[in-house]
């Protein structure tokens, strides 16, 4: 279907209006054998209450694979002096160190992702309770001497720098969320699928772990993001960071919860997020800032590709991408929108395209739903050419082509 305006042609290069909600983050890869993220933050200490939560997506290991820790030494009457959040024997388990200071889940973890969580509160008959998927895993209290964890190491995540070999974890680790107040279930499960982006005083550590590109070159990033403290060091210790996602950041498991798509009333864009701080930008132009446009509408001046950087507390994403042509269709432009004909579509191979005269030169491009360009064409002296599609997933994609002087026009093509 060509999607043709009299006044002003308004192509998107995704689902515009109900399909992209949110986007996915990313995570951490880590190698299971020295990866590991070593931070400059202590954790809660002595018996306070706290919570631990982390999205872990693990390869197998027949030995333990630390998700969180911090705190060490000899332990005391008090308890153990550290805490470990980890995967033992396929199973989460919490233990403070020290004989018999352990709890162990239930759940056999397998491959998917799991969202798995700790919380200890030593004013309750149960003072620790696991939680995998938002339910309940397991609940009880140490038989040896309980927790005081003590300030001899700084959090951790992915493994133990002092014995990082027997530690290491195997898998990805997204949104790390560390608390100094005990957690119930139902506030667990209220917000684990979404990314925070209004802090809450009680949250001591927050590593969301999206300052990378998935399968990218980030060799540059040398640290995480504390939200809650941004100007604390989290070193990336031994990842790769190059190449695809394997000790490097990878694909993620919560989404910002943000509604990213844009809306058209032919002449005015809007973003679909309410309640927000916006920023508009000139994607053609690298992502430019466009000087005053920062309300939730936004008129283009010209034709062009644009988007906008959607801001929710500390939540930042940018939206999907809109293609704007500008100016009143001319005759030319109308016989040419109009007398285009594609087919067959939906098509399992090749698409052809036929046009209403011979034109000196065709360009088109090949655009996927989530608004990446995965192939461009250039053809010269003709009225019709054929797309070859055989080597593309399934699925919606756009077309966009522009003939000689003429207005751009975008088609969707479905890939069976």
């Amino acid at each position: 279907m060509i999607k043709n305006l009299r006044k002003k042609l308004f192509f998107t290069t995704c689902f515009a209006v109900s399909v992209l909600t949110s986007q996915a983050q990313t995570g951490l890869h880590f190698d299971g054998s020295d990866d590991y993220i070593l931070t400059d933050l202590g954790g809660v200490l002595g018996n306070s209450p706290r919570t631990v939560e982390a999205w872990v997506k693990w390869s197998y290991q027949s030995r333990q694979a630390l998700i969180v820790e911090w705190g060490g030494g000899t332990p005391t009457e008090d308890g153990g002096p550290r805490f470990t959040f980890k995967i033992q024997s396929s199973k989460v388990r919490i233990e403070t160190g020290g004989a018999y200071n352990y709890l162990d889940g239930s759940t056999y973890l397998n491959s998917s992702w799991h969202h798995v969580a700790v919380t200890y509160d030593p004013s309750q008959e149960n003072e620790y309770k696991l939680y995998v998927d938002g339910n309940l895993d397991a609940e009880g209290s140490f038989t040896g001497t309980g927790t005081d964890t003590q300030d001899a190491a700084n959090i951790q995540i992915g493994g133990r720098n002092a014995n990082i070999g027997a530690t290491a974890f195997s898998g990805t680790i997204d949104d790390v969320r560390i608390w100094n107040v005990a957690r119930t279930q139902s506030e667990i499960l209220a917000d684990m699928n979404n990314e925070l982006c209004d802090l809450p005083a009680e949250l001591v550590a927050y590593y969301k772990l999206n300052e990378g590109t998935v399968n990218g070159s980030n060799l540059a990033i040398t640290s995480v993001v504390n939200e809650v403290s941004s100007t604390d060091v989290n070193e990336l210790k031994n990842f790769a960071l190059s190449g695809n996602a394997y000790s490097n950041y990878a694909a993620g498991k919560v989404t910002s919860g943000i509604d990213t798509t844009i809306t058209s009333d032919d002449v005015t864009l809007t973003a679909n997020q309410v309640d927000a701080a916006y920023q508009w930008v000139d994607v053609d132009n690298a992502n430019a800032e466009i000087e005053g446009a920062t309300s939730q509408d936004f008129t283009p001046s010209e034709s062009g590709n644009y988007a906008v950087e959607i801001t929710v507390g500390s939540c930042v994403v940018i939206s999907e991408t809109v293609n704007f042509v500008s100016g009143t269709l001319s005759l030319e432009d109308t016989l040419f929108s109009n007398n285009l004909k594609l087919y067959p579509n939906p098509t399992s191979g090749h698409v052809n395209v036929a046009l209403n005269e011979v034109y000196q030169t065709v360009d088109a491009q090949l655009v996927s739903i989530t608004g990446k360009v995965v192939a461009t064409y250039q053809f010269s002296n003709t009225n019709e050419f054929a797309i070859d599609l055989n080597n593309f997933n399934s699925g919606l994609y756009f077309l966009n082509l522009k003939a000689d002087n003429l207005d751009a026009l975008t088609v969707k093509v479905v890939k069976m």
